[in-house]
C-alpha cells in the first residue's frame, strides 16, 4: 500500500460532510487507506471512531464556536498544529486540505515530511470570508491563498466559475468535482417512507410542502423565505440545518404559524427528506461575492430526488438549474419573488415535469460516479 495512505484533514466536526464523505469512499473503493483528521469545536463528537473503512481522528483540544468572525484567527493556528501533530504521526503519503482553513496544515506537512499536497476548494474562501471579516482582512486571506497553492500537488474544487480563475493563475493540475450525490440512496425510498415524513410534519397527501435542508451560512437567502411563508398561508415551510443564521431562522419562524425549523437532520435521512418534500428552496445572497462559486449540495440532493427546485440565477447553481430545466430560478430572492415561484409550482404536473428533469440530469451527468473516477484518476496520477 506503499504510497496510498491519506489523511484528510477538516476544519469541522465530520457528521459527515456530504463532500468529504464521499470522496473518502470512493478513495477506499479504490485501494487507498484514509485518515480524516477534523476539528470538533464543541467536543460534541466521539474523539475516535470508524466509519465505512475510514478513520476518523477529532482535535477535542482546541475549543471554538462556528461563526466567530476575526477572532477565529486565535483558534486556528493552535487547531493546524494539533492537527498537524496527528497526521504527523500517521505518516501520510498524501495530505488532502478541505478547504483554505487546513491548507496551512497541510504545508506544515509537506515541508516537514515531503508528503504531497492536495487542495480541495469546496468554493471561494476569501469570498465566502467576506461575510465575516473587514475587507482588508479578505484581501490578505487571497493573496495567502495564492502563496499557499504555489506549494500544492494538485487542486479540486467544485465549481467551474472558480476552477476558470485558478487556471488563469497558472494552477495545475486541476479537476472539477462538483457537490453530486450517490444515487443509490434516493433510488431506494420507498413512498411510505415518504408518506411517513410527510406525516410527522404534518402534511397531508395535498398539501404543498417546501423545504431548506443545508447550511445557515449567511451566504443563504433563508429569512426571505421565511418570509414569502407568510405570503403562501396555506403551504408549509420547513428548515432543517445549522450555522451562523441559526438563532435568526429561530426567531423567524415564531412569528410565522407555517413555517418550522427542525435543527440538523442526519446525512442518512436526507433522501427521504427531500423526497417528502415537493419542492426545494435555496437562494443566495447576490451581494455576496462567493455566490458565483456555489454549486450547492442542496441542488444535487433535489435532483437525485426528482424534487423541483426555487433558486436565484446566479454562478454554478443558476448554470445547472438552467441547463437542466430543474427548477424556477429567480432574478431577486424576495420574499414575493419566492411566493410568486411556489404560485408556479403548486401545479403538480409542473412540479412532475422539472422533477423528472432534474433526475434525469442526475442519471446521466450530475452524480457522484461520473466525479469518483476522475478523483481515482487525479490521485493515481500523484502516487
Amino acid at each position: 500500500m506503499s504510497g496510498r495512505h491519506v489523511v484528510m484533514l477538516l476544519s469541522n466536526a465530520f457528521r459527515p460532510d456530504p463532500r468529504v464523505d464521499r470522496e473518502a469512499q470512493a478513495l477506499v473503493r479504490h485501494g487507498y487507506s484514509v485518515t480524516i483528521v477534523c476539528w470538533d469545536r464543541r467536543a460534541e463528537l466521539p474523539e475516535r471512531e470508524a466509519r465505512h473503512g475510514v478513520e476518523i481522528i477529532r482535535v477535542h483540544s482546541v475549543p471554538s464556536a462556528y461563526g466567530s468572525g476575526s477572532r477565529q484567527l486565535l483558534y486556528l493556528p493552535r487547531f493546524w498544529r494539533a492537527a498537524a501533530a496527528i497526521a504527523s504521526g500517521l505518516h501520510p503519503d498524501v495530505v488532502h486540505c478541505h478547504d483554505l482553513d487546513t491548507l496551512a496544515a497541510g504545508w506544515l506537512l509537506k515541508r516537514r515530511q515531503g508528503v504531497l499536497l492536495v487542495y480541495d476548494a469546496h468554493e471561494h474562501y476569501p469570498a465566502l470570508m467576506s461575510l465575516y471579516l473587514p475587507s482588508p482582512m479578505v484581501t490578505a486571506l487571497a493573496a495567502w491563498e495564492r502563496q499557499l497553492q504555489r506549494r500544492v500537488d494538485a487542486t479540486i474544487t467544485a465549481s467551474t466559475v472558480l476552477a476558470s480563475e485558478f487556471r488563469a493563475r497558472g494552477v495545475d493540475p486541476l479537476i472539477t468535482l462538483g457537490n453530486f450525490q450517490d444515487l443509490t440512496p434516493f433510488m431506494a425510498v420507498e413512498p411510505a417512507q415518504v408518506a411517513a415524513v410527510r406525516a410527522q410534519l404534518g402534511a397531508g397527501p395535498a398539501d404543498l410542502v417546501l423545504a431548506y435542508i443545508g447550511g445557515f451560512s449567511r451566504n443563504r437567502m433563508l429569512l426571505p423565505l421565511i418570509e414569502a411563508a407568510g405570503l403562501q398561508p396555506d403551504v408549509q415551510v420547513h428548515l432543517w440545518g445549522d450555522g451562523a443564521q441559526r438563532r435568526e431562522v429561530a426567531e423567524a419562524v415564531a412569528g410565522q404559524p407555517n413555517a418550522h425549523y427542525h435543527g440538523w437532520l442526519a446525512s442518512q435521512d436526507l433522501p427521504r427528506f427531500f423526497a417528502a418534500a415537493d419542492a426545494i428552496v435555496y437562494c443566495l445572497r447576490v451581494d455576496y461575492p462567493g455566490a458565483m462559486y456555489n454549486a450547492p449540495n442542496t441542488l444535487s440532493n433535489a435532483m437525485a430526488a426528482g424534487r423541483p427546485i426555487i433558486a436565484n440565477a446566479v454562478g454554478d447553481l443558476g448554470r445547472i438549474v438552467a441547463a437542466a430545466n430543474c427548477g424556477v430560478l429567480l432574478d431577486e430572492a424576495t420574499p414575493e419573488a419566492i411566493a410568486a415561484a411556489v404560485d408556479i409550482l403548486r401545479d403538480p404536473a409542473t412540479r412532475h415535469r422539472l422533477g423528472a428533469n432534474g433526475l434525469h440530469a442526475a442519471r446521466t451527468t450530475y452524480n457522484a460516479a461520473v466525479l469518483e473516477q476522475e478523483l481515482v484518476d487525479l490521485y493515481d496520477g500523484l502516487t
